[in-house]
């Protein structure tokens, strides 16, 4: 009996981790909610030498600091793909210089086969 995709393992697999994702999404979405609506009284943060934040809501500066490491991660990010890409770059400009110093090699090879 041959197994139709749908109902194939691999199908499976996937939707059921589309599934959780959605699933674990949906709690975190809960959690935050209820995290912003317990936690809406000002609060003022207490810098050196005698500075001091505006007071705003916990949940407004747990929010802040998660958007920001986010955006942070992303940056981080985006340098690494810039970087990896302009060493592929140079290692495609080194293969192709091989290749170059190569070719003769290998129209003696033919020649002398042939």
């Amino acid at each position: 009996m041959i197994a139709s995709a749908p109902f194939s393992g691999i199908f499976w697999f996937k939707e059921m981790i589309r599934f959780l994702k959605t699933v674990l999404l949906t709690l975190l979405f809960i959690a935050g909610i209820t995290f912003a609506v317990e936690n809406t009284q000002p609060f003022v943060l207490r810098y050196y030498f005698g500075l001091e934040s505006p007071p705003i809501p916990l949940f407004l500066l747990v929010l802040l600091s998660v958007l920001l490491g986010i955006f942070l991660a992303g940056v981080g990010f985006l340098f690494d793909q810039w970087s990896l890409r302009r060493a592929l770059r140079q290692k495609e400009r080194e293969l192709e210089s091989l290749r170059k110093e190569l070719k003769p090699y290998r129209e003696q090879d033919r020649v002398m086969q042939g």
